[in-house]
């Protein structure tokens, strides 16, 4: 199975059924922090949800090769990357990611999801990779500015979160622009 090391004692690993516990301890030790970003942080509230969570990335590994992995730091669950669906004529996807607030501030997630980018770039050939994130989510976006995504624009009132319509920026990172970097 995938397995990648971050160094420093962080690695990724792709979420299994048996992780659903740790998943779930994840999300209820900071689920004002990962839930104010993604709705699942709140709404994920039993061993059986998180399950169905995880059991969702394997289907999607199985469809087109994206895993749906968990960043483990020290032996601990502290955070995730996941795909949505290639877009095959294009070769694009979209990323996801989630991280605790205790292992957030340190590079990690940059760490992450540059290792996934080598991933999806290099060994599943894609074209494209999205990231969106709400405006204000300045930790998201600024993975993206880091990792060298270029912002294409806001789309307006795009994400229903809670009750209220809010506004998504766009980011994207083309194959060549990826291997121009590297």
């Amino acid at each position: 199975m995938f397995h990648y090391d971050l160094g420093g004692g962080a690695e990724l690993r792709i979420l299994e059924r048996r992780h659903a516990p740790d998943m779930l301890k994840l999300v209820a030790g900071n689920r004002d922090y990962i839930g104010r970003w993604v709705p699942w942080g709140y709404t994920m509230v039993s061993v059986e949800q998180a399950e169905e969570f995880i059991a969702k990335g394997l289907e999607r590994f199985y469809i087109d090769g994206l895993p749906r992995v968990g960043i483990w730091r020290n032996q601990e669950l502290v955070g995730g990357i996941l795909f949505f669906p290639v877009e095959q004529p294009i070769r694009a996807t979209e990323v996801g990611y989630w991280l605790g607030e205790q292992a957030s501030g340190q590079g990690l997630m940059t760490r992450a999801v540059r290792a996934m980018l080598r991933f999806v770039f290099d060994d599943l050939q894609l074209n494209r990779v999205v990231i969106q994130t709400q405006v204000e989510n300045t930790a998201s976006r600024a993975v993206a500015e880091r990792l060298g995504f270029t912002l294409e624009g806001i789309r307006r009132q795009v994400w229903l979160k809670g009750d209220q319509l809010v506004d998504l920026t766009l980011y994207a990172l083309l194959a060549a622009e990826w291997r121009a970097q590297q």
